[in-house]
């Protein structure tokens, strides 16, 4: 049975919700696995009590809340620790939350196709196929929620053997690609993030300057359509 305690401290745990999920799915939904659960399958983590998965369209997200409410899962708004991140319902029971993400992370940063290709691993319970994200875009990913332990996890992800040089090439391709310039401020949550990081955990940033120009350059942009805005009123 899954724990009733507030934290997971043990992969089988998580697998049972997934096997329970695929047995109950109306059709195969594929979805990647982020956050503290998938440092626990990884071994870098005690515990969690998130349990975060991002499915590649709004369609299956529905299927998956709708079958997580079959389940006895209570399906609510989502809390103040989830302001930076593209999620409106998430699912709870038993002091476990399974917030579950279509596509959009943290507005528009999603899961791109590099994400999900570099993903470490897939399982399969019944119509659900898992991917475990890599320890890269778990990282950024962190970076950018700043939930409560986010910064400790981070740190032990940096202690690993991270290619930031790709963890960089993400970020910017994200960055980069068409879009509202509102929609990038989530650059400044990554740039906030390895701030914290060196701060509080006496760490040097590999690519911490390359991700300050990119913010830089959000800012001077959005400083420039909202004087061009002004000036047309």
């Amino acid at each position: 049975m899954i724990s009733t305690s507030n934290r997971i401290s043990r992969k089988e745990e998580v697998d049972e919700l997934f096997a329970q999920l695929g047995r109950v799915l109306e059709h195969k939904i594929e979805a990647l696995l982020i956050g503290g659960a998938a440092m626990l399958e990884q071994g870098l983590k005690d515990s969690t009590k998130d349990i975060d998965i991002v499915c590649r369209t709004v369609g299956d997200m529905e299927t998956m809340i709708a079958s997580a409410s079959a389940l006895g899962f209570q399906i609510i708004g989502p809390q103040k620790r989830h302001e930076r991140l593209g999620i409106n319902r998430l699912a709870v029971k038993g002091g476990h939350n399974l917030d579950i993400f279509a596509n959009r992370i943290s507005y528009d940063f999603g899961l791109s196709e590099s994400i999900w290709h570099r993903a470490i691993k897939s399982r399969s319970f019944g119509l659900l196929e898992i991917r475990d994200a890599s320890p890269e875009d778990i990282f950024v990913m962190k970076l950018i929620a700043n939930r409560p332990g986010d910064g400790r996890d981070c740190a032990v992800l940096f202690s690993t053997v991270l290619d930031f040089d790709e963890v960089y090439q993400e970020i910017e391709a994200q960055y980069r690609r068409a879009g509202e310039v509102e929609q990038k401020i989530w650059i400044t949550y990554i740039e906030e993030g390895i701030g914290r990081l060196e701060e509080n955990f006496n760490l040097e940033m590999p690519l911490g300057d390359r991700v300050s120009e990119l913010a830089d350059d959000y800012r001077e942009r959005l400083y420039q359509k909202l004087s061009r805005s002004q000036a047309g009123k």
